[in-house]
């Protein structure tokens, strides 16, 4: 059984750049087609990195841009509610992203329906990395960042090299979204790769590195996903690991989720969960990888307690609605223990 980590987490700031949104969806479980109603949660890849490290009590910083209007606000509350530092977000002219989902239930597949274009964030290039990156030991970044806009990709391209010059560790989440790079009229290849070759962890699967390298990647399973790992950490040398899960849905609606770490000496896979019941399933992979860069960002070497630790915060968010996991440190243990009692 891998130990828990207890008490608040020394060292510095993890900082996360990246653009803020509010999500709307149906209530009632209904489809936004015939929606009557809608709930609003506050979340983007980044922020949920954030929110998840800041509730397992590392001190989190959110760069980013909102508008100077009430549903900027209705962010940035969201944001310092689960304690994270809000002082580096600009405010900017443009609209507030936002996105609507229909959630997946039974049979019918959720949709996401983006509403970001000519957004605060997208249109940003006003940033202090220098002062933002202020007392911070590692930088978390996404390529949603990189999809949005040209803006947003420059910035994001400039606060990995702040990074890289401060000394400072960066972890790169590839988030691929066919749908943004669509609309972009971008060549997502030769916008990510870059940033990879910044990165010392990755969090992408063997699809990612397929795109990245423009080659297929052989064989299936387990050989499939470690030369893909092989061929990652030749074309980018300053990469340390890799993270990703694999997801198998079953016709009665468990989720079998198994997650797999690779660094360039070796490999970790975790223990399957299977899940059933799930309450919302959007930000899970977030969720991951912030229980990755949890032990990660301590001990560098333990894999398979930095792989159970993001396998057991995304079981855990699966059954958080909204965006944000708001999982304890306690609650993180009894997960990594496999407990599903009642405390008392």
């Amino acid at each position: 059984m891998i130990g828990p980590v207890s008490g608040r987490i020394s060292g510095g700031i993890v900082a996360c750049f990246g653009e803020v949104l509010l999500r709307f969806s149906p209530t009632g479980g209904g489809t936004m087609r015939d929606a009557g109603e809608l709930a609003v949660h506050c979340g983007g890849a980044e922020a949920n990195v954030a929110a998840a490290l800041a509730n397992l009590g590392h001190p989190a910083r959110m760069i980013s841009a909102l508008p100077d209007n009430d549903l900027g606000r209705l962010a940035l509350r969201s944001l310092r509610r689960e304690g994270i530092d809000t002082a580096h977000i600009a405010t900017a002219p443009g609209r507030m992203g936002a996105y609507y989902l229909t959630p997946a239930s039974g049979a019918r597949q959720g949709a996401v329906l983006y509403d970001r274009e000519g957004s605060a964030f997208a249109n940003s290039a006003d940033y202090d990395f220098a002062r933002a990156l202020e007392g911070a030991c590692h930088v978390h970044v996404s390529g949603i960042s990189l999809a949005v806009s040209e803006v947003s990709a420059s910035a994001t391209m400039a606060l990995a090299d702040g990074a890289r010059d401060a000394g400072l560790t960066l972890s790169f989440d590839g988030n691929f979204r066919p749908a943004l790079w669509q609309d972009s009229n971008r060549n997502p290849r030769t916008v990510i790769a870059p940033l990879v070759e910044r990165a010392d962890i990755f969090f992408g699967n063997h699809k990612d590195i397929a795109l990245l390298l423009g080659r297929d990647i052989s064989g299936d399973g387990v050989e499939r996903r470690r030369e893909a790992a092989e061929a990652a950490f030749a074309a980018f040398p300053n990469l340390a690991a890799m993270a990703s899960t694999a997801r198998h849905v079953e016709a009665d609606g468990t989720h079998r989720i198994v997650g797999r770490m690779d660094t360039p000496e070796g490999s970790a896979t975790s223990a399957e969960r299977l899940l059933t019941g799930i309450v919302d399933r959007i930000g899970t992979g977030d969720a991951f990888a912030a229980g990755v860069l949890h032990r990660w960002l301590g001990d560098r070497e333990d894999l398979s307690g930095a792989l159970e630790s993001g396998m057991a915060l995304a079981a855990l968010k699966h059954f958080t609605p909204g965006d944000f996991s708001l999982a304890s440190q306690d609650e993180l243990d009894a997960a990594m223990a496999g407990g599903g009692d009642v405390r008392r």
